[in-house]
């Protein structure tokens, strides 16, 4: 492989430069979803009250972020950050094997998160209409999941055409792939973020208890945002060219930090009793909590 100081200046070759982005978005992914389920279940030990079906669902996405994690380290010692024309042969087979790992894993680890909100919202606000509109989101959560991963393990025929382009057959178009791969999941995260709203607004309690209410079951717009982001990153993937391994570098930053930032949204709205059990001693907290806590926060924490 050559050395930076050979590299052509025309190829701009900065590859400790992009192989840093890459190791700090995967840490700073790995610790923030690490620490956030921590804390959640830290939580739920400071309730004395067992683990609740969004919990088990949460554990899942942090498991999947985890195998996101684990195939990104295998990408950046097997080229990614480095242009292709200085990657061997026998690592690039190893990168495109890897890649192709992360359109199952991802959709397995949002969908997860999804689901953990929506057990969530049927666990607090047990109404029928909110239910009824929880599993009618989660259904088509799993109808997504299972068509994108259904359409990953057909992205070429035969499958080993990914990493094998001498071998006849064909791949599909990775534009379209990535629109019906972000479009749903950019319009689920947005009905989940507005499903408690209304209930929220129905609540008979002050207009300080709704606003906070509302304001941490909104913390989903970060993860709505960065589903955009991921998908202008993949559009721009889709159209830059053959050489993958150092166009890849923003799509792998994001497919790390959105589902981690995701799932610290979701362990957020659990973890009250942390606040309530080291603060609530406080003279200043104790003059707020009456105002700030409601019952719809009792039921997240039991």
């Amino acid at each position: 492989m050559a050395s930076a100081d050979t590299d052509p200046p025309d190829l701009g070759y900065k590859q400790g430069n992009l192989r840093h982005v890459v190791t700090t978005a995967t840490c700073f992914a790995f610790l923030l979803s690490t620490v956030s389920v921590a804390l959640r279940l830290w939580a739920r030990k400071i309730t004395n009250t067992g683990l609740f079906l969004d919990d088990y669902l949460i554990l899942a996405s942090l498991f999947f972020l985890y195998g996101i994690s684990v195939a990104g380290i295998v990408l950046l010692y097997n080229g990614l950050g480095t242009h292709i024309i200085y990657v061997p042969p026998e690592q690039l087979v190893i990168y495109l094997k890897t890649l192709s790992s992360g359109a199952f894993l991802y959709p397995a680890c949002i969908a997860c998160v999804k689901l953990s909100m929506l057990a969530l919202y049927k666990r607090i606000f047990s109404r029928g209409p909110m239910v009824a509109l929880a599993n009618a989101v989660a259904a088509i959560v799993f109808l997504w999941v299972y068509g994108v991963c259904l359409v990953a393990a057909f992205t070429c025929i035969p499958f080993r055409k990914m990493w094998d382009p001498t071998i006849p057959g064909g791949c599909i178009n990775l534009a379209q792939f990535y629109y019906g791969l972000q479009i749903p999941n950019i319009a689920t995260d947005a009905v989940i973020i507005v499903m408690p709203m209304k209930m929220v607004a129905d609540l008979h309690i002050s207009k300080i208890r709704k606003m906070v209410l509302s304001g941490i079951f909104a913390l989903g717009i970060l993860t709505l945002i960065f589903d955009i982001i991921r998908l202008v990153t993949l559009i721009e993937l889709s159209k830059a060219g053959d050489d993958i391994t150092y166009n890849q570098v923003s799509s792998s930053v994001w497919t790390c930090i959105e589902p981690a930032v995701g799932i610290t949204a979701a362990c957020l709205i659990n973890m009250r009793p942390l606040v309530t059990h080291y603060i609530s001693e406080r003279a200043w907290w104790s003059r707020l909590q009456p105002k700030l806590l409601s019952s719809s926060w009792n039921s997240i924490d039991k």
